[in-house]
């Protein structure tokens, strides 16, 4: 009889033991690391200024460099609306018209700056009108004022990229960016988010559902990166 029990306790403590072992289980984080690399399709189907915009860049000789950037000043005009912002003022049109055709970034007018010593960053526009505080773009505004004076830059001394996480996940990611300077971009689950950055080497980490992610990238160019939970 001691026997029996001896065996049965014994099954039931491997049985247990094994269970609690696959429960364990270490979850990995699958990234997948890509240059930029805008479609035609992308751009004809995307209500994404930074896309269209990208697909400008790549592609400047393109038969219908016109249509795609009617239908980026379009775009912008209507994430500026000011029936949907009744209290901030909007971009101009003829601002936007600038930014899209280069002829800002030519006559080597500054868009963007840093502060030295600070890494918040200070954009300034012309011709926007009241500069009160009610006047002033929205931030979804300034990000995409930056993001087309980036992309149409077409000097090689460019200190910035971006970075465009894309999140296949089911859960909600913080991505912490830790290197000469900080940076936090929150990525939707299921979404994908953007952000400029100063070029350098960084430290990128953060969790995906259960699963840890740190990884060290050398940023010199406008990469995305797709994070989700391995099989």
């Amino acid at each position: 009889m001691k026997k029996l029990f001896l065996i049965l306790f014994l099954s039931i403590f491997c049985l247990g033991f094994s269970q609690k072992k696959k429960k364990a289980k270490t979850k990995v984080v699958a990234e997948k690391e890509t240059v930029i690399i805008y479609t035609e399709t992308e751009a004809e189907t995307s209500n994404e200024p930074r896309i269209i915009a990208g697909f400008l860049k790549q592609n400047p000789g393109h038969t219908r460099t016109d249509f795609f950037k009617k239908r980026l000043i379009t775009i912008i005009m209507a994430d500026n609306s000011p029936e949907a912002k009744p209290t901030i003022k909007p971009l101009s049109k003829n601002k936007i018209e600038k930014i899209v055709s280069n002829s800002d970034l030519n006559k080597g007018k500054t868009l963007v700056s840093n502060t030295s010593g600070s890494s918040e960053r200070n954009v300034t526009y012309a011709n926007v009108g009241n500069t009160s505080k009610k006047a002033e773009p929205s931030d979804k505004a300034k990000k995409t004022a930056n993001m087309l004076s980036h992309i149409f830059n077409h000097d090689p001394s460019d200190k910035e990229a971006y970075i465009n996480i894309k999140n296949k996940s089911n859960c909600r990611l913080i991505v912490k960016i830790s290197g000469k300077k900080y940076y936090n971009i929150d990525v939707p689950a299921k979404g994908q988010n953007y952000i400029l950055i100063e070029k350098g080497e960084y430290v990128l980490t953060t969790m995906v559902c259960d699963a840890k992610y740190s990884s060290l990238k050398k940023i010199h160019r406008d990469i995305e990166i797709q994070l989700d939970v391995a099989e």
